[in-house]
C-alpha cells in the first residue's frame, strides 16, 4: 500500500548517555517542522572485485550504515520571555549551549565539545524511521517577505525500520508559536558592517564538517569542526556611503546584528561579531543594483562567532 507524504510526525529528545535510546514521546517532544525527510539507510558499498573465469559483477558490502534526517523548523520564541524554545534541543545537538535568564533571554553560544545528542523518531504514515546518538548541522534564512527557517541535517545510528499499527497520538505542537514574516515591520533592525542596509536575503551556514566515523570498537556521528559562513543580498550603496570592494580588499572585519519581531517573548536576535566579507556580484532587482555579498564568521576569543538571543 502506498505511503502518503502529508502523514509524518518527528518526535526529538536529548539522550542523557549518548547513543541510547531517550525515547521522546508526541506529548513531550514533538517537532512542529517541514520539509522533513528520512533516510531509509545511508551508507558505503565497497566491491568484493573477485577474480573468477567470467565475467559479471562481484557484488558488494555495505559497511558504515547510519541514518540522515533532514527538515526545516519555523524561526519563532516561545511565546514567553525567558522560555526556552521548543526547537533548544535541536541548536544544542548543533554545537551550541543553553543560557537561561529568567522572565528576560535564552541565549545559544557555540561551545567546542560536550554538546548532546539526540533521539529522533521519524514516522512516515506508520513506518517508524529511528536514530540515536544523532548530531546535527545547521543553517539560518531569513529572506524578505518570507518566514525565517532554520534548516538542520543529522546523522544518527542506523536501526531496523518498523510499522507500527497506527500513527502516534496526542501530538502537542503548543510549544511553537506562529512566526512572523520577514520585512520591515517585524524585523525592525539589520546592521551589516556598521551600515543600516536594505536586505532582501540574510543566511548563515553553520558549517559542522559532520560525518559517520566507523572504526573497530567505535561507531557514530563525528563533528570535529565548523566553518561557518553567510551570504547578504543588499543594495550596492554610494562608495561614500560604503567602500565594498575596499572592504573586501584589506580583509575588515566587523560586525552584523539581525533583530526579528517586535514583541516580547517572539524576538530573535542573532549577533556576529566578527565577520569577514569576500568578493561580490552585482544584480539588477526591478532596475535597482544589488550586491551578493558571502561573508566567513571568525571566532575573536573563542566560541563566540554567533549568539542567538530568543527574547
Amino acid at each position: 500500500m502506498a505511503k502518503s507524504m502529508k502523514k509524518m510526525l518527528l518526535l526529538a529528545k536529548k539522550e542523557v548517555t549518548s547513543g541510547t535510546d531517550s525515547a521522546p514521546t508526541p506529548i513531550l517532544n514533538a517537532i512542529l517542522c517541514r520539509a522533513f525527510m528520512p533516510e531509509p539507510i545511508t551508507a558505503e558499498q565497497i566491491g568484493r572485485n573477485l577474480i573468477r573465469p567470467y565475467k559479471g559483477n562481484s557484488g558488494k558490502l555495505t559497511v558504515g550504515e547510519h541514518r540522515k534526517f533532514t527538515f526545516e523548523v519555523e524561526m519563532a520564541g516561545s511565546g514567553a520571555a525567558g522560555t526556552a524554545p521548543a526547537w533548544g534541543p535541536l541548536l544544542e545537538a548543533c554545537g551550541f549551549a543553553q543560557t537561561v535568564t529568567a522572565a528576560t533571554d535564552v541565549t545559544y553560544d557555540p561551545v567546542s565539545e560536550g554538546e548532546p545528542s539526540l533521539t529522533l523518531y521519524g514516522y512516515l504514515d506508520k513506518t517508524k524511521f529511528m536514530i540515536t546518538g544523532a548530531k546535527g548541522n545547521v543553517s539560518f534564512e531569513f529572506n524578505a517577505k518570507g518566514i525565517p527557517v532554520a534548516k538542520y541535517d543529522f546523522l544518527g545510528a542506523y536501526s531496523i525500520l518498523t510499522e507500527e499499527g497506527a500513527m502516534p497520538a496526542g501530538v502537542d505542537y503548543s510549544a511553537f508559536t506562529q512566526p512572523k514574516t520577514v520585512g520591515k515591520a517585524n524585523t525592525p533592525t539589520f546592521t551589516f558592517h556598521g551600515l543600516s542596509a536594505c536586505a532582501s536575503a540574510f543566511s548563515v551556514a553553520w558549517g559542522n564538517t559532520l560525518s559517520w566515523r566507523e572504526l573497530i570498537n567505535c561507531a557514530g556521528a563525528h563533528s570535529p569542526d565548523r566553518q561557518p559562513t553567510g551570504n547578504v543580498t543588499m543594495e550596492f550603496p554610494s562608495i561614500t556611503t560604503k567602500n565594498w570592494a575596499e572592504v573586501v580588499r584589506l580583509g575588515t572585519t566587523g560586525l552584523c546584528q539581525l533583530v526579528h519581531g517586535t514583541t516580547a517573548g517572539n524576538i530573535i536576535e542573532l549577533n556576529l561579531p566578527k565577520i569577514q566579507c569576500g568578493p561580490f556580484t552585482l544584480q539588477d532587482d526591478q532596475g535597482i543594483a544589488m550586491m551578493s555579498m558571502p561573508f566567513d564568521l571568525l571566532p575573536d576569543l573563542g566560541d563566540d562567532e554567533m549568539s542567538i538571543v530568543v527574547r
